[in-house]
C-alpha cells in the first residue's frame, strides 16, 4: 500500500530539487568553460587572443542562461573552489542537500583561507551547520569559525579595514538621505545597543505636553542619532552602553586567539574586547556551562523573570529561539514554553526568547515546536578532515 506524501516531505523535495537544479548549471558552466578552453589554449594563438577567447566563451553562457556574465564568472569561479579544494562540499550540493547560496558563502570564506588545514576544516565541518541553517546563519558561523581557524590573519584583514572606516553621506530624492557609518564592529554592536536601549527608555508620554508619543522604534532612534550628533560633543569613543559579548577565559587571558562574540553571534577581535574589559567601567560575569556549551539551569517561583535570569536568558539563546529569525536577545520576549498558570516554572529550562512577532504567534497556537531552534551554542566544535 502506497502511502501519501506529507506537506513537509513536499518541501524538502521541492527544496532538493531546486537544490540540484542549481548544481546542474553550476557544473554546467564549469565543465563546458574547461572543454572550450582546452581548444582555446591547444591554438596557435598570442595569449591576448586566448583571454578574450575566455571572456567570449562566458559571455556567450551568460547568454545562454539569461544571467550577467559577473554572475557567470562568479558561478565559474565558486564552482571550480568547491569542486578543487572542498570535495564534501561539492558533493553534498551535486546530491542538493544544500543551495547555491550556501555553496557560494562556503566558496567566498574558503577563498579567503590561507592554510589547507583550515580548509580541511571547513570542508569537514560546513555541510553539517549548512544543512540545518538559513544563508544569513552559515554566513556568520563562517566568520566565528574563520576567526577561530586563522585568528592571525583574520586579525591584519581587520586592521586593514579599519583603516577605510569612513561616513558618507548619500542624498535621496524624496527629502531624506542615508548617513553611512563604517566602524570596527565592536563600536558599531556598542552603538546599536546604546540606541536600543536609549530608544526603548524615552517616555510614552511627553511629561511637558501629555501627548502620546507615536514614533516606532525606528524612528525613535533615527532622532536620537540626528539629536546625538548635532548636540553633542566628543573626539574619543567611550563605551558606555551595555553590550554582551562572551569570550572563552583562555582567549580573554591571551593563552588562545579565539575570537569574542556577540549576542548575535558576529565575532569581534580577542585584543578588542581584552582591551574593553580593562575599562573601569566594564562588568565581567561569569558565564557558568555545561559540557555542551550551553547555560547552565536557573529557577524561580514567581511569573516574571529577575533581571539576573533575564540576562542569563539572553546570553543562552543570542537571538529569537525561531529558526532563521536574526532578532537579538535583548529586544525578544521571554515564553514560558509551558504556560505559568498550567503549571510551567520559570526557569531557564521552561523559558525562550521570541520576539515579539514569533510570541504573538506562539501565544495565539500557530508556532509549532518543529519552527524552534535550540539554544546559542557557546562553545563551537569543528572536525579536522
Amino acid at each position: 500500500m502506497l502511502r501519501a506524501r506529507t506537506d513537509d516531505e513536499a518541501f524538502a523535495d521541492v527544496r532538493r530539487e531546486q537544490a540540484r537544479a542549481e548544481y546542474a548549471t553550476w557544473n554546467l558552466i564549469l565543465n563546458h568553460f574547461e572543454r572550450a578552453t582546452k581548444l582555446i589554449d591547444a591554438a596557435d594563438q598570442p595569449s591576448i587572443c586566448k583571454q578574450h577567447g575566455r571572456s567570449a566563451v562566458v559571455l556567450d553562457m551568460a547568454q545562454q542562461l539569461a544571467i550577467s556574465e559577473q554572475r557567470a564568472w562568479g558561478i565559474l569561479h565558486d564552482a571550480r573552489t568547491l569542486r578543487d579544494h572542498t570535495p564534501r562540499v561539492w558533493a553534498t550540493f551535486r546530491v542538493g542537500h544544500i543551495d547555491a547560496a550556501k555553496a557560494g558563502a562556503i566558496a567566498a570564506t574558503v577563498e579567503r583561507l590561507r592554510t589547507s588545514e583550515a580548509v580541511a576544516a571547513v570542508d569537514a565541518s560546513a555541510v553539517d551547520y549548512a544543512e540545518t541553517h538559513t544563508v544569513g546563519e552559515l554566513r556568520s558561523w563562517l566568520r566565528r569559525l574563520r576567526a577561530r581557524l586563522e585568528p592571525d590573519e583574520v586579525a591584519d584583514e581587520t586592521a586593514r579595514a579599519v583603516e577605510e572606516r569612513r561616513v558618507s553621506v548619500t542624498h535621496l530624492d524624496d527629502g531624506t538621505s542615508w548617513l553611512n557609518a563604517l566602524l570596527p564592529t565592536g563600536v558599531a554592536v556598542v552603538v546599536a545597543e546604546r540606541l536600543r536601549r536609549a530608544a526603548k527608555a524615552l517616555p510614552a508620554v511627553d511629561p511637558e505636553t501629555g501627548e502620546r508619543d507615536r514614533r516606532t522604534r525606528d524612528q525613535k532612534q533615527a532622532d536620537l542619532v540626528a539629536h546625538w550628533l548635532t548636540s553633542c560633543e566628543g573626539t574619543a569613543t567611550d563605551v558606555r552602553a551595555e553590550v554582551a559579548i562572551s569570550i572563552a577565559a583562555t582567549d580573554l587571558i591571551g593563552l588562545t586567539d579565539g575570537p569574542g562574540l556577540t549576542l548575535d553571534g558576529e565575532p569581534v577581535g580577542a585584543a578588542w574586547v581584552r582591551e574593553l574589559a580593562q575599562s573601569e567601567h566594564t562588568v565581567l560575569r561569569r558565564l557558568v556551562l555545561d559540557a555542551a556549551g550551553t547555560v547552565l539551569d536557573s529557577t524561580v517561583l514567581a511569573y516574571r523573570p529577575p533581571e539576573s535570569l533575564r540576562q542569563a536568558l539572553r546570553f543562552r539563546d543570542g537571538a529569537c529561539r525561531v529558526v532563521g529569525c536574526r532578532a537579538p536577545a535583548g529586544s525578544t520576549d521571554l515564553d514560558h514554553e509551558l504556560a505559568y498558570d498550567r503549571g510551567g516554572t520559570t526557569s531557564a529550562d521552561n523559558l525562550r526568547c521570541l520576539c515579539r512577532r514569533h510570541h504573538n504567534m506562539k501565544s495565539h497556537g500557530h508556532l509549532d515546536d518543529r519552527h524552534l531552534d535550540g539554544p546559542m551554542a557557546h562553545v563551537e566544535r569543528y572536525r579536522v578532515a
